[in-house]
């Protein structure tokens, strides 16, 4: 198992433990160079989208049917182009949570007060703080054999994990991400399950987290810890435990269909939009094998 991850006050947190050793680690996971993109598709009025949060709305300020009834003022040497507009909350698809996005007795990550986030943006720790990624990931199936999905509330086996870590012989080093599948987007899409309550990380799995040295990890639901949580003392006790605490990033409602039964390591590249203030940012995930 990788050293334990270490914690750096910074708008990037544990992103610094991605360096260049890492980051040539992950190059040497790429053999097929097969490429894949691990982020849901943007649908005008689709979800999936957690509770309190509206799905994208796609809208055309210019089509084909606008250069059709007037041809003469649209088209230049028949020339004509089409253009469109694209509102999205920041948590409204596959997207990573900045290090703003969370916070406990009134402080975020580095201790810095929550009053730092206003009306206006966040004044710290925006995701524009973090910057883009490349690392290795980890991507294993945490549903056990034979099933779609993890049921709601279902907490991950850690167990399942590692046999499945083990059986691919791989094995966590500080600078890795870890993304999870639990099936949710799938169970959602078949009207199974909702967005009031998902598999995922229990509370057992903080220590592992920190000790695998994992500054981001993923999972193909809403929040990447299960819904509802374990401890009635806090609704997401792994936001606050690995995000607020270590400044470990969440990567949240990824496209993980095409894993199940999986245990992969790939090269990843994420690529937050540059949002000054935000809280979060959509994001397109790609992997490379």
């Amino acid at each position: 198992m990788g050293a334990e991850l270490m914690t750096e006050v910074s708008g990037r947190g544990a992103l610094a433990n991605i360096d260049g050793t890492v980051i040539k680690r992950a190059m040497a996971a790429v053999s097929t160079m097969e490429v894949r993109s691990l982020g849901l598709q943007v649908r005008n009025g689709k979800g999936p989208v957690g509770p309190r949060r509206q799905p994208p709305q796609h809208f055309m300020v210019r089509d084909g049917g606008d250069a059709a009834l007037a041809p003469e003022a649209s088209a230049r040497h028949g020339f004509s182009f089409s253009d469109d507009i694209l509102l999205i909350p920041t948590h409204g698809t596959t997207h990573m949570d900045a290090l703003c996005h969370v916070w406990q007795d009134g402080r975020m990550y580095g201790d810095l007060p929550a009053d730092l986030v206003t009306s206006r943006g966040a004044k710290r720790l925006g995701i524009e703080e973090a910057g883009p990624v490349v690392t290795r990931v980890l991507i294993v199936d945490a549903v056990p054999e034979g099933r779609p999905w993890l049921d709601a509330a279902e907490p991950v086996s850690l167990d399942l994990v590692r046999h499945r870590l083990d059986a691919a012989g791989l094995v966590p080093e500080r600078g890795d991400a870890l993304f999870l599948r639990t099936g949710w987007v799938e169970a959602w899409a078949a009207g199974v399950q909702d967005q009031l309550g998902w598999g995922g990380l229990d509370v057992d799995a903080i220590d592992w987290v920190l000790e695998s040295g994992f500054p981001i990890i993923g999972a193909d639901n809403i929040g990447v810890e299960m819904s509802p949580a374990s401890d009635p003392a806090c609704a997401v006790p792994l936001h606050v435990r690995l995000m607020r605490d270590h400044g470990v990033y969440f990567v949240e409602l990824l496209d993980l269909a095409g894993f199940a039964g999986a245990a992969v390591a790939g090269m990843l590249t994420l690529a937050p939009l540059n949002i000054v203030g935000a809280t979060a940012s959509p994001l397109a995930p790609v992997v490379v094998f």
